[in-house]
């Protein structure tokens, strides 16, 4: 395959990720508003589906930095720092079925989202970068891919990032064996009493 059908592949996989994030997010809300857990046919899978994703995300990443020779800039270390663990952690989670994981996971995902969402900014505005970054490497500020007008490496980063946590919710939620209500601790009690 050439570079250009991978980094078209890549953008496609960062909007359904996108899509599939949605969703997700879509019905918790709805979950919660109709106190059911419209989560339970994923029951089991999602350590599996975060972990194929953190893989993809991995594997995507080594395959521009060592096959598409792309030089990664200092941002994009940070974010390999926070999704290369995730891509051992969340198999390992999955195959020993091991919910404390998502703990890790999430702290992670989430530092991994921070750094991801603030370069795609500092992409959006090249004002926002210090040189701290092109000191010792390539700039953080101009993308190395622009596919669609907006779909560049940190979107994709943050787009992986994203749908792990939103896994992560699915399964928590899944685990927890009821849906978190939006009432108060009072009313909830209240409601045990009667």
């Amino acid at each position: 395959m050439t570079i250009q059908t991978m980094r078209i592949f890549f953008a496609l996989a960062a909007l359904a990720a996108n899509a599939i994030t949605i969703v997700i997010v879509a019905a918790a809300i709805y979950g919660r508003a109709r106190r059911i857990n419209p989560f339970r046919a994923l029951a089991g899978t999602t350590m599996w589906l975060a972990a194929g994703v953190a893989i993809l995300a991995t594997l995507g990443s080594l395959y521009l930095s060592e096959i598409a020779h792309f030089i990664p800039c200092k941002l994009c270390w940070f974010q390999r720092i926070a999704m290369y663990p995730l891509a051992v952690i969340l198999p390992i989670a999955a195959i020993r079925r091991y919910a404390r994981a998502r703990l890790y996971v999430v702290v992670l995902a989430t530092i991994g989202a921070a750094i991801a969402f603030y370069h795609r900014l500092m992409q959006s505005f090249p004002s926002l970068d210090t040189g701290s970054c092109s000191a010792v490497g390539p700039s953080c500020a101009s993308p190395l891919i622009k596919m669609y007008g907006f779909v560049t490496i940190p979107y994709m980063a943050l787009s992986a990032f994203l749908l792990i946590l939103a896994f992560m919710y699915v399964d928590r939620i899944n685990s927890a064996g009821s849906v978190p209500t939006l009432r108060s601790p009072d009313e909830s009690s209240e409601a045990t009493a009667t």
